[in-house]
């Protein structure tokens, strides 16, 4: 199985806005997480897109739910295109069906809800989540 490069420090603030049953927006999640990009560059916006995305299929690859699901924009929703790739990687994972499952607002919903309750379980969260060295 390919190796995907996950920023570290992106995904352990995700998993630390997990536990605490939150969302975040782009902005603040590049900034409390010290990923330093400047979103004034398109380029650099791409890449902490691409960074969060990388994090979400490593996280589905590994059985857990996509973390990029607790990132949203400041209306609280996200993109179709980011809506869409989210559902993309969870149809094996929670075996979606396009006839009972849509990739809108209420999935989006179902996932964060998901994020939230696995990243609770203080088992999960010492196996996998942030080690503190």
């Amino acid at each position: 199985m390919e190796e995907i490069y996950v920023n570290r420090e992106i995904r352990e603030t995700l998993i630390d806005l997990a536990v605490k049953n939150k969302t975040v927006t782009y902005s603040r999640l590049n900034t409390s997480s010290d990923s330093g990009y400047d979103f004034r560059d398109p380029d650099e916006r791409d890449s902490f897109a691409e960074d969060i995305e990388a994090i979400s299929m490593s996280e589905v690859k590994n059985g857990r739910p996509p973390l990029g699901a607790v990132v949203v924009y400041k209306s609280g929703s996200v993109s179709k295109p980011i809506l869409e790739s989210l559902y993309n990687m969870c149809v094996e994972l929670y075996d979606l069906s396009p006839e009972t499952t849509k990739p809108n607002s209420k999935f989006l919903k179902d996932l964060q809800a998901k994020c939230h309750e696995y990243w609770k379980i203080t088992e999960n969260y010492r196996e996998f989540g942030p080690k503190k060295w």
